[in-house]
């Protein structure tokens, strides 16, 4: 019996034994290349027996692979306010509206584009859309006009000539002075026909030039201008017809008339002076 016991405490002891060396195994291998390098560095084998192994001598340590576990870094953005998602444009382009650009994407205090924006919320980049739909025909476009007053002549049932001053919206110019004069030359229109207006100006009359300087309307017209067949009546209604047009504007308060770039003193074989500038009181 205690014979026994003897054997059960020794077969104890070395599997005891073993473990221990089974653990040490263990560890140096996971730790070998600590220790090999350790026994290198301190020449532990010079100092105890002398001489130094072989298999210490030519030990290299081993340099870890870039990009493994030790080495791993990990870049954290400084921008670290949450993101908020762009809601998707509702607006409606149309052709006088530029396209609308992508909105670049935030940057961190590094210089470099913040990703997190694109992946807030659900991860997944947002993407803008535009709302389609239907445009409507284009309208043509109005253009500006001016009202501007233009005078005319009525004749009565006597053979009177009578003032009949008619507003006509006209085209708007640089040039409303001279646009009002050639809509006078041109005539009256059927609606202004249709009110008995008339004009006493010579077919053919051409506006050569129009300059105002210190309220004086300088205005050189064609040769046809000085030929009317109406007589003294007819001249009085043309230039009648050309002064309240002039006039109408608030920079002219008289017209200094010219003919074919020539100031006369008289127009027509009657004799009606046009030497000085005319106003509308000249015809009162």
């Amino acid at each position: 019996m205690s014979q026994q016991k003897k054997n059960n405490q020794a077969g104890f002891a070395v599997a005891c034994w073993i473990l221990i060396a089974l653990v040490l195994l263990i560890i140096f291998l996971i730790k070998q290349d600590d220790i090999m390098r350790v026994l290198k560095d301190t020449g532990f084998f010079k100092h105890t027996i002398g001489k130094e192994p072989n298999f210490i001598s030519q030990y290299e340590p081993k340099t870890p692979p870039e990009g493994t576990a030790d080495e791993l870094t990990i870049q954290i953005p400084l921008n670290t306010e949450p993101a908020v998602p762009t809601a998707p444009s509702t607006e409606v382009k149309t052709e006088t509206e530029p396209p609308l650009s992508p909105k670049p994407a935030e940057k961190t205090a590094a210089g470099t584009p913040d990703s997190s924006a694109d992946s807030a919320g659900t991860g997944t980049q947002p993407v803008e859309q535009s709302a389609q739909t239907e445009r409507p025909a284009d309208e043509p476009v109005q253009p500006a006009v001016l009202p501007t007053k233009l005078c005319f002549v009525t004749i009565d049932g006597d053979g009177s000539v009578s003032r009949r001053e008619m507003t006509r919206n006209l085209p708007k110019n640089d040039s409303p002075l001279t646009a009002a004069l050639n809509a006078l030359l041109s005539g009256p229109d059927l609606s202004e026909l249709e009110k008995g207006c008339m004009t006493l100006i010579p077919d053919g009359t051409r506006l050569l030039s129009a300059a105002v300087k210190n309220k004086v309307a300088t205005l050189n017209f064609s040769e046809e201008f000085e030929y009317n067949r109406y007589g003294v009546e007819g001249y009085l209604g043309q230039l009648m017809q050309v002064v309240y047009t002039a006039a109408a504007f608030p920079t002219v308060e008289s017209v200094q008339f010219l003919i074919e770039g020539q100031r006369k003193e008289y127009i027509g074989s009657e004799g009606v002076w046009i030497g000085t500038p005319l106003s509308s009181t000249s015809f009162k």
